[in-house]
């Protein structure tokens, strides 16, 4: 799944839960899944977090 596949299901499951028309086993079942998007979307960015880190190292290497 895409960072943002994922960012925008999350938005979704907020929406919902903000609405509060969720039974309680809705809302323990969405807030679970947007626990696991958050990781997700978390780990995506500590990934281009990264790279943009490596990358930026060989170009001031290259200078």
């Amino acid at each position: 799944m895409t960072f943002e596949v994922a960012l925008k299901q999350l938005e979704e499951i907020a929406e919902r839960l903000e609405k509060g028309e969720c039974t309680l086993d809705e809302s323990i079942n969405l807030y679970e899944k947007a626990m696991e998007l958050s990781k997700e979307c978390t780990s995506a960015l500590e990934n281009a977090k990264l790279k943009i880190k490596q990358l930026s190292e060989i170009e001031e290497k290259a200078d």
